[in-house]
């Protein structure tokens, strides 16, 4: 197998993983969810695992389609880290319920994306799928900084 397919299945393998740990830190998310005060514009709880079910496949195509490029720079290191903080983030919000200290979590994985959104503009289509990622991490923060302040 050549080091870009190894690549490409360690970037679907790493995403599998984190979108799995994601859905296990967040499983009673909807009791813990329903009982918080939320601020307008909220989704339902039912939203979360449809659109987090299609930013985790943008996203590992966005970097599939990257690692096609010959110098990749840190890019996959980027994506790794950003993987740990977005699997770190349920685990402190659901099962731990630090609302206020997640919100930490997601200003450290919006600079590590931008920061790898800044890589991926070599690659348009890279960068155009990678995005709704980071305008969904914008909104978490909103519902995040909100759910905190009215909690």
């Amino acid at each position: 197998m050549s080091e870009k397919n190894k690549k490409r299945w360690k970037v679907i393998g790493v995403t599998a993983l984190t979108a799995v740990l994601g859905g296990l830190f967040s499983m009673n998310s909807s009791e813990f969810y329903g009982t918080l005060v939320k601020p307008p514009f909220a989704p339902p709880s039912w939203v979360f695992p449809v659109v987090w079910g299609v930013l985790y496949v943008l996203m590992a195509i966005s970097l599939i389609v990257y690692l096609n490029k010959e110098e990749q720079g840190n890019v996959f290191t980027l994506y790794v880290v950003n993987l740990v903080l977005n699997a770190l983030w349920p685990l402190f919000f659901f099962s731990f319920e630090m609302i206020c200290f997640s919100v930490f979590i997601l200003l450290a994985l919006l600079v590590v994306n931008f920061i790898l959104l800044g890589d991926l503009k070599e690659v348009k289509a890279s960068f155009y799928l990678y995005l709704p990622y980071i305008i969904w991490q914008v909104f978490a923060l909103y519902l995040n900084i909100s759910v905190c302040l009215l909690n």
